[in-house]
Parts: structure tokens; C-alpha cells; sequence
């Protein structure tokens, strides 16, 4: 498909504002109005802000006017008053309306002859001008009628005297009235001089109006702005930077830049998707960039010279250097900074005496691009020349400059020392965007091969596999063109590597042949012991053991004769890998160990990360939870490379395998996005089949499914291992059995020489005849046989065999290995089976308390898969365990509250015919009203200092006094209620609600649980709001007492009556209070 338009379909960023908006329409129809200026930048989203909450006015029932300020500088007087009336006035009956209006009618006919004759001559007297002020305030009261009016008025910063002095009389007088006034303005528009600046302050100082101030949006909000835009699930982080520094956080800005990027072809649509050129392609829109230059229109033909002299030099410039590069004294640089402060295109940087900075971004590209090309290469060497001289700025961006100015040759000096540095640093991407921008002004072939090379090189140690292959495989072939075999063959190395991180294992495999053809003649050497090395690694991937270990032992002794530490060092981790691999763990074990401490002791970072990375994935499939706490705790002496993907995703797996499931998902999405943004497609598909595990232990199985690799993704044999558990989980999580068998039957046998995923097969089906043939032809051998994966599937064979007795003892090994190594997911589920043969082999009562508590612990860690797995596994054994909880949507960080008792008030809150709002409303429609009211009924709830404990689809739980210091919680929870069912209405959601107080244990019952707040009055709250109508909260009687002044003082109305409630004997008394907000509301 193709966009007819590139704007947002949601209002992103924007929660705590709309809210505020959303208070003040509702105090409205209580009769208690008032006036709330939006202020912003232009373009930060004012006109969509109040657009949504004139939507949710109109669905109150709301009257809604609008009118406009106009930009020319004569204007008629009250000119958005007028547009808003007299759009009014056009669908009214005027002549009722000027009989209810009375007087003031005729004093309104001189703005709107449509209503009579004027009273009398025009006059400005004070009388005159206030009769004309209270009748416009009458004419909104009556349109407004019994629910309340929004008036709004846009760009206030344009508006006329007579406008001012209208809304400056309005803000003293729509208090006690049923009247909202919201106004926008633009804040950049402010400056000392505005005719509008004194009253915005007066009433700031005052109090008068409520002010709300629109700021940039966050990256990451820009990044969910584009994500609605193009319905896509995430962005790189690359981009999302790109798009957050160039717009500014402006919406409209990004907005803007989208649609000129699709229009120029630099966003396209693919088969697969959306796609991008790379983001230097993408340019200030022209339209962005006129309205911009517009501004400069204010300063003087000077002030304009030495301004772009300042865009030249970059987003940031000090005095002196602005002097020598505009070649004008100090007083000329000084006066268009004065002017430019004014206009508000430049400010002082806080913490540099002498500087200044564009506001904007944009307005400094906006003027650099205005420039002619020929002035624009002069203003650079200019200032090139000014770094020269002072000494006091980094070589890349006296690089930049010399570039720009055409110097090319001095610039590829400069480069190729800015690299160096960069590269001391580890900056590597910044030294290969220095090295691949020099390169082309190298006349030499091989010289700029080389340099080619090294930025590939950088890439490459910057996990950007992509960018390293396009440069390796453009620049070898010169090298070796030119002469320089073995500089090429060492080349090819990384590029190989680079491949094989592309998921291209056959063309790396042909890199490393070819290299190998040119390195072994020449002898020993640290290149060739590198070689053997991936050649070893690429065997292992694959299963082929022996000649992992003929290689990794070949790389030894290669680097012990060329007198290479490293590589010698290094070829341990993967002779361990293929030793553990024959069965020899122990013995792997050791050398990864002797890898580690190596590499730790001779400061290679990139070996110790891969010695620690390679053996906790082999603990963890050899399920020697032991170990992989041992080397977990090793994490903390890497050193720390932030671009890596690998630390993420090494986290993100034991997460999940300890049972921490919250963790394990955002874990898994961030190690993702790190392999998606530096293009290491073998970690990011590592990574996507983590999260779609994480997903499916959560039981979101559409998600996890859609998330899943196809299976001819898979390369190296090795993938089998990552991915079959995840595949056959995902199935068990959509229901599908038959699925899971699928992917049972897909796994070779000859995959699981490490154990896993031996298991997966054994959990993804029951044929016992075929699981008895599989589990014949696997390779494992000597130490691997002991692996509790291996004892899993037995286990679970001998109970579809029927031995239930041999199942007992080979799932209780492997649950016992589980839970002492901490691999808490597997335990959960094979403990299920394990319960299954305990009950069949004569212990019920074992097999019952073992699923019960795997239910409650595995519901509360968030791996509810493992919890339906044990009430399943219940349910067909004819055994009762306690209840699931219902579905719910957790925060993703837990409250942590020691349990004790407390008096606690519990607000229970519910949608009002939700089934029949499901069948009239579309699925995304509804999503999104839900997603709503959970934002609103969060933020009342907090703001009464209380906790949400739970959403439950349409229903929300909250409890107050958590703390138990509180002594006004019952109230704050009625007020919360009435706010939630109010605001619920803006949203067409009628709900009715209950409250009740009483004492209850309040905590966190296990270490990864939610707040459980257990009691009778959760029940009583419970029982009370299912007989609650819409707009109605039901109070229990205490909760009455406790607030019966606050009622009586607002003038509610509380009914008492007699309820036959489920699970309480006789008749329960409560109180019926109505909120009077849904009367209007239209599902």
C-alpha cells in the first residue's frame, strides 16, 4: 500500500497534557469553567491536541466552537470570537436565541446583525465595551445549555487588542460557569516585545487561566510516531536518532520530513516492507525550510552575513571564531547576535562563556543551505583555517571543514589522524565514516584499498556486518590486483566472518578457502592461526566435532610458532566447544576456562566476551545450571562494548531461563534492536526467536507467532538448537497441538549432540513409538548423556510408554537438576509431566500440591504458559487446583511491598454492556478506547496515591493506603471512582464502579509476583460494582460513613439499599451515588 498521507492516526506523546485538558472539560460541566492556554512551538501539535479533546467533547454531548486568529497585520476585532459565533449563529434559531438572550442581544447585534438592532450608536466608553464582554459571556452560557460549551481559539499570538482584552475579561469571569475557553499560541513568536507577553504573564503570575506548555517529543515517542505511520512494529535505533535530532522532537517537522522523503523516493515501499536510503539521503523539507527563512526577513542585510557565517561553522560557535570567519569586527558580531537572540534564532550556551548555539537544528541547515555553493567552500576554509590557528579543536571536524571547502588532500591527512584517535577510543564507527569519507580523494589503488579495508575493519569491530562486506568486497580485489595477496587473504578473514554474521555460512566458508589457499604457503603466521580458528568455528556451528577440534588445535600451534598470544589463547574456546560437543564436557570446560583467563590476563575484550558467551549457551543447552552461574558472574569482568548484541541477548536468555519472563521479553526486544541496527542478522535472528520464546512462555501467541522465523531461516545446523524449544513452545501457546508435533518431527536427530533440544522433541509430542526411534539416533555421548534435558525426554518417553514408575524417577532427576541449577522455565515445565507420572504412579497427593504451586509461581513470574500447562495437566488428571487469576495486563516494573495487614479502601471499576460495545465497535476502535481509559484510570489513581493492581481487559482493580499511613484513603478512592467513570465518558465507555474499606494483607508474595492485596474487601468490592449501573459507584456502608460530609458538601446525593450478593449471607446495605456524566455519553 501507499500512504495518501504521512500523518500520525494517533496522538503520540501527549498523555499528561490531554489529561489536563480532559480536567478542565469535565470541571466545565460540573459548572466550574474557566480558560487553559496551550502554548508550543509551531508545529509541536496544539490544533491536534485540542482537536482530540473537542472529539471528546462532542461525545458528552458538548457544544464545540472554534475560531482563528489571523497572521495579517489589520485584522477585524474580536476576529475569533466572531468566526466561532458566527459559525453558531448559522445552525441556531436566532430568533428563540435573541428572546432567551434578552438585552444583550442588541448589544450583541453590532458584531452580529443577525440578532436585531444594535441598542444605540457604537461607542468605546468602558460601560459600553463591558455590556458588549458580558453579553458574548451570556450568549456562550446559553449555548453551552445543559451540558457545557468548548470554545476554541487558535494562535493567539496573532490576535487582536480587542481579542486580548475579551479573553483577559473572560478568564475573571467564566469561573462558576459551565463555559471552557482553550486558546493556543506559539512560544517561539514570544519575544521581549510581544504585544500578547505581559498578559501571558499576568496571568501566570495570577493564576488566572490554566497554562499548558507543549515541549519536543522524545526519541522515543517520534520513534512511535513512525512506527503509527507506517504500521510497523519498531524502528532502528539509527533512524529513530536521525529523525529525533532533525526534527527536534517536532511533529510536525517529522511529519513533514517523512512525506518529502516518500516523495523523493528516499522511503520506499518494498514486498517486504518499508525501507529507507541511508539517512544522510533524507533533507530539510522544503516547506519547513521556507517558513525558516521567513524569519530571517526581521534582520538587517548584515546581521544576515554573519548569522550564515555561524551556520557554517556548525550548531555551536563562540564570538572570536564567528569574527575571524565573518570577517567583521566585534561590534558587527555582536549586533547580529543581539538580533538574532531577539528574533529567537540563536541562545547562549548555559555552560560556555562567549558561545552561542542555534535553537533549532533545522534553522541552522535551513541558512547553511540558502547559501551559494561557492560562498558556502569559502566560509569552510575559513573556518578550517581558524581551527589551525587556535589549536583547540578535534581533527574531525577540522576534516569536515577541509572537505567542504574542497582541500581534499589536506582533509585525508586530517581523516586518517582523526581515525587513529577514534580508533584509540574504540569509537570504530566514527574512524570508518572518517577512513570510507577519505578514501575516494586517495589516488593510489592500493593505498585506498587498504584504507577501505581498515574502515571495513572498524565496521566489523562496530558489529555493522553489513557495512563491513560492502567495503571488504570492494576493496580486496584491488588489494590483490594490486600485488598484495596476503594483505587481501587477511582481509578476507573478517569479510568471511562479516558473511557468516549475514547468515551466508556457504559464502563465508568460501572466503576462509580462499584465504587458506594464499596464507598456509607462506608459513606460520597470526593471520593463518585466525583462519584456522573460523574454519574450527564454522565445524562446530555444524556438528562437525572432530574437525573443530582438528583446526582449534591446528590454531594453537600455529599462533605458538608465529609467536601470536592471542590467537593461541582464543583457539581454546572453541576446542572446548567441540570437545563438550563428543561428550567431553569436563574437559571442554576446562579449556573454555583457560580461554577466559587468557584473554582476561592478556586484555583481549573481544575473547573474553566469547569465551563467556559460547559457555553459558552450552551450559544452558547441557541444562548445567551450575554452570551458567558461574560464568554469568564472569559477565561483570568483560569490559564493557555497548554496540555489541551478544551481552544483550546473553542476558535476555538466562532471563527466561531462570523464570523471569517480564525481564526476559524487554531483554530480548533490546538485544533485537542492537542486532537490527548494526545489520548482525545471525544475533538478530538469534534474538527474534528469544523474544518470540519470551512471548509465548507470557501465552501472547499471535505475537510470539508473528515474531517467529520461518524454519528455512536456519543455516547452520547449530540454529536447530536455538530455535526448536522456541517453535514447539510457540505452537503449545496457540493451542496447537498438532503444530508442536510439526515442529517436534522437523528437528534431525543428529542436532542433539549437546542434549538439547532433545527435550523440545520429547514436549512437542506424545507418539511414543516414533520418540522411541528419534531419541535412538542421537548423537550424544559420554558426559552429555547426563544431561536433565536428556533425563526430560526419557522421562517423558517412559510416560507415554506407560512406566510410570521409570518416568517418576527420570523427571524427578531432571526437575531436581532444573531447580538447583535455577532454570526455574524448564523445571515449571517438565515439573508438569513429572506430576502426570507421580499421580499414575499412586501419588496424588504429591502430583496435586507439585501443580499447584507450579500454577501460582509460574502465573506470578509471568510465565503463564507453564501455568496453563499445569492446570491443564490437572484438569486431566481429574485434579482440582485453586483458581487462575484473570488475565491481566502487568506494569512492567513491580512495586516491591512487604506483606502485612492493613486498612485498605479497594475501588473496583468495570465497563457497563462491554459485550454489546465489542459487537458495534471495530476491533482497533475498541483496542484503543480500552488503552485509554487504562492511561486515565492509572493517572487518577496515582494521583490519590494509590496503586493499580490490575486490568482485567475492561475492569480495573486499584487499592489505597498501601502504606498504611494514609487516613483519608476512602475518600481519595470514591474520587478516583468518580473521576474513572467520568472520564470514562469521554471515551463512550459507560462503567459503573464500587469502593469498599476493610482490612486486608497487603504484598508481594513471591519474589517476582504483583501486589496481592487478599481480604474480604476485595470480595465485597468485587460483589458491590457488578451492581453498579453506568455512571453509578456502589458504597459500602463504612466507606459511606467515612465519607458522608464530602458528599453532603458537593451536594451528591447518596441512595441506601438492600443487595443480594454472592458469597454474603443476608442482605448487604451500600450506598448508590451517581456521577451524572454518562447521561450524555454515546457508546
Amino acid at each position: 500500500m501507499l500512504l495518501s498521507r504521512v500523518l500520525s492516526p494517533v496522538l503520540v506523546g501527549r498523555d499528561s497534557e490531554l489529561s489536563t485538558l480532559e480536567d478542565s472539560l469535565l470541571s466545565a460541566l460540573r459548572g466550574d469553567g474557566g480558560v487553559v492556554i496551550v502554548g508550543g512551538e509551531a508545529g509541536m501539535g496544539k490544533t491536534r491536541l485540542v482537536n482530540a479533546l473537542a472529539a471528546r467533547a462532542r461525545t458528552l454531548g458538548c457544544m464545540v466552537l472554534a475560531g482563528g486568529c489571523s497572521e495579517a497585520e489589520l485584522s477585524l476585532p474580536y476576529l475569533p470570537f466572531l468566526e466561532a459565533i458566527g459559525n453558531y449563529l448559522t445552525t441556531a434559531d436566532v430568533r428563540q436565541l435573541g428572546q432567551r438572550l434578552g438585552p444583550a442581544a442588541s448589544e450583541l447585534a453590532q458584531l452580529f446583525p443577525q440578532l436585531g438592532s444594535p441598542s444605540g450608536s457604537p461607542t468605546e466608553s468602558v460601560q459600553a465595551k463591558l455590556r458588549l464582554f458580558e453579553s458574548i459571556l451570556i450568549l456562550l452560557r446559553d449555548a453551552a445549555g445543559h451540558r457545557a460549551l468548548l470554545l476554541i481559539l487558535e494562535d493567539l499570538q496573532w490576535a487582536d487588542p480587542a481579542t486580548r482584552e475579551l479573553l483577559d475579561y473572560a478568564t475573571r469571569r467564566l469561573r462558576s460557569t459551565n463555559v471552557l475557553v482553550v486558546t493556543t499560541y506559539r512560544t517561539d513568536e514570544m519575544h521581549r516585545k510581544h504585544a500578547l507577553l505581559p498578559t501571558i504573564q499576568g496571568w501566570r503570575r495570577n493564576g488566572q487561566v490554566e497554562l499548558v506548555e507543549l515541549g519536543a517529543l522524545s526519541a522515543t515517542q517520534i520513534a512511535d510516531m513512525v512506527c503509527a505511520i507506517f504500521e510497523e512494529r519498531s524502528i532502528s535505533p539509527e533512524f529513530r536518532d536521525f529523525l529525533h535530532e532533525r526534527s527536534e522532537g517536532n511533529p510536525f517537522v517529522l511529519e513533514e520530513m517523512l512525506r518529502d522523503a516518500i516523495d523523493r523516493g528516499d522511503i520506499f515501499r518494498t514486498e517486504a516492507g518499508w525501507d529507507r536510503k541511508a539517512v544522510a539521503e533524507i533533507r530539510i523539507p522544503p516547506n519547513v525550510r521556507d517558513t525558516i527563512l521567513q524569519r530571517l526577513e526581521r534582520l538587517s542585510r548584515e546581521d544576515v552575513t554573519v548569522l550564515s557565517a555561524a551556520s557554517v561553522m556548525g550548531r555551536s560557535f563562540d564570538i572570536d571564531s564567528l569574527a575571524e570567519v565573518a570577517q567583521v569586527d566585534g561590534n558587527a558580531v555582536l549586533s547580529a547576535l543581539e538580533a538574532s537572540v531577539s528574533a529567537q534564532l540563536i541562545e547562549e550556551e548555559e555552560r560556555r562563556s562567549g558561545c552561542y548555539r542555534f535553537r533549532h537544528a533545522l534553522t541552522q541547515e535551513a541558512i547553511y543551505e540558502d547559501l551559494v555553493a561557492p560562498r558556502r567552500q569559502q566560509l569552510h576554509s575559513r573556518v578550517a583555517d581558524v581551527m589551525e590557528s587556535r589549536h583547540d579543536h578535534a581533527p574531525v571536524d577540522q576534516a569536515h571543514h577541509l572537505f567542504m571547502a574542497g582541500r581534499n588532500q589536506d582533509a585525508v591527512a586530517m581523516s586518517m589522524a582523526a581515525a587513529e584517535n577514534a580508533l584509540q577510543a574504540r569509537a570504530y564507527r566514527d574512524a570508518a565514516e572518517l577512513l570510507e569519507r577519505a578514501a575516494p580523494y586517495v589516488a593510489d589503488r592500493a593505498e585506498r584499498a587498504r584504507m577501505l579495508c581498515r574502515a571495513g575493519e572498524a565496521y566489523h569491530d562496530n558489529a555493522e556486518s553489513q557495512s563491513a562486506r560492502r567495503l571488504l568486497e570492494a576493496a580486496v580485489p584491488d588489494l590483490e590486483r594490486a600485488g598484495f595477496a596476503v594483505e587481501a587473504a587477511i582481509e578476507r578473514i573478517t569479510l568471511g566472518r562479516s558473511l557468516w554474521e549475514l547468515m551466508r555460512s556457504d559464502l563465508a566458508r568460501d572466503q576462509f578457502e580462499l584465504a587458506r589457499v594464499v596464507l598456509e604457503p607462506n608459513g606460520p603466521s597470526e593471520a593463518l592461526a585466525n583462519l584456522y580458528i573460523r574454519i574450527s568455528s564454522l565445524a562446530t556451528f555444524n556438528g562437525e566435532h572432530l574437525t573443530g577440534i582438528e583446526f582449534a588445535q591446528k590454531a594453537a600451534a600455529t599462533a605458538e610458532q608465529a609467536g601470536a598470544d592471542m590467537p593461541r589463547v582464543w583457539s581454546l574456546t572453541f576446542l572446548g566447544g567441540a570437545e563438550a560437543g563428543l561428550g567431553q564436557v569436563t574437559a571442554g570446560f576446562d579449556h573454555l576456562d583457560q580461554s577466559y583467563r587468557g584473554a582476561l590476563a592478556g586484555g583481549y575484550d573481544f575473547q573474553v566476551g566469547n569465551a563467556v558467551y559460547n559457555s553459558i549457551w552450552l551450559a544452558m543447552h547441557l541444562g548445567r545450571g551450575d554452570l551458567v552461574e558461574k560464568w554469568t558472574e564472569r559477565i561483570a569482568t568483560m569490559p564493557q562494548v555497548g554496540f555489541e548484541p551478544w551481552p544483550t541477548y546473553g542476558a535476555a536468555f538466562i532471563a527466561l531461563e531462570h523464570g523471569q519472563i517480564v525481564d526476559a521479553i524487554q531483554l530480548s526486544l533490546a538485544a533485537v534492536q542492537k542486532g537490527r541496527e548494526g545489520g548482525h542478522r545471525k544475533m538478530g535472528w538469534r534474538a527474534e526467536v528469544l523474544l518470540a520464546h519470551a512471548l509465548a512462555e507470557n501465552l501472547r501467541a499471535a505475537e510470539a507467532a508473528n515474531l517467529m522465523p520461518p524454519t528455512s531461516t536456519r543455516v547452520d545446523r547449530q540454529d536447530v538448537i536455538y530455535d526448536a524449544m522456541p517453535r514447539v513452545r510457540c505452537r503449545l501457546a496457540a493451542a496447537d497441538l498438532a503444530g508442536a508435533e510439526h515442529e517436534a518431527r522437523l528437528v534431525p536427530p543428529e542436532a542433539c549432540d549437546h542434549g538439547s533440544p532433545v527435550d523440545a522433541v520429547a514436549e512437542g509430542t506424545r507418539d511414543a513409538d516414533w520418540l522411541r526411534e528419534f531419541m535412538a539416533k542421537i548423537p550424544a555421548k559420554g558426559e552429555v548423556l547426563g544431561s536433565p534435558r536428556i533425563a526430560a525426554a526419557r522421562g517423558r518417553l517412559a510416560l507415554y510408554e506407560g512406566r510410570f514408575d521409570d518416568a517418576r524417577e527420570a523427571l524427578a532427576s531432571a526437575v531436581a537438576a532444573f531447580e538447583g541449577g535455577k532454570l526455574q522455565l524448564d523445571a515449571w515445565h517438565v515439573g508438569s509431566a513429572l506430576a502426570e507420572a507421580e499421580l499414575k504412579s499412586g501419588h496424588a497427593d504429591l502430583a496435586k500440591s507439585r501443580l499447584q504451586k507450579i500454577a501460582t509461581d509460574a502465573e506470578a513470574a509471568g510465565a503463564r504458559l507453564a501455568g496453563r500447562v499445569a492446570r491443564d495437566t490437572a484438569a486431566r488428571l481429574g485434579l482440582e487446583v485453586g483458581p487462575a487469576p484473570e488475565t491481566s495486563i502487568e506494569p512492567p516494573m513491580v512495586q516491591r511491598v512487604a506483606a502485612g495487614e492493613r486498612m485498605v479502601s479497594v475501588l473496583f471499576a468495570d465497563v457497563r454492556g462491554y459485550s454489546r460495545l465489542s459487537g458495534q465497535s471495530p476491533p482497533a476502535e475498541l483496542a484503543d478506547r480500552i488503552s485509554t481509559l487504562q492511561r486515565w484510570a492509572t493517572q487518577e489513581v496515582e494521583r490519590r496515591h494509590g496503586i493499580v493492581d490490575k486490568f482485567a481487559g475492561d475492569a480495573v482493580m486499584a487499592t489505597f493506603n498501601i502504606s498504611g499511613q494514609s487516613v483519608d484513603h476512602t475518600l481519595q478512592a470514591l474520587r478516583a471512582a468518580v473521576a474513572i467513570i467520568d472520564k470514562a465518558a469521554l471515551a463512550g465507555l459507560p462503567m459503573g464502579a464500587a469502593v469498599a474499606v476493610g482490612p486486608a494483607v497487603v504484598g508481594n508474595m513471591a519474589e517476582a509476583a504483583n501486589l496481592s492485596v487478599l481480604g474480604e474487601v476485595t470480595n465485597l468490592a468485587s460483589r458491590l460494582q457488578g451492581a453498579a449501573e453506568a455512571g453509578e459507584v456502589m458504597l459500602a456502608e463504612e466507606v459511606y460513613r467515612r465519607v458522608r460530609e464530602w458528599l453532603e458538601a458537593q451536594q451528591i446525593r447518596a441512595e441506601r439499599v438492600g443487595l443480594e450478593l454472592k458469597g454474603f449471607e443476608g442482605p448487604v446495605y451500600a450506598y448508590r451515588v451517581t456521577t451524572g456524566m454518562v447521561a450524555a455519553t454515546t457508546p
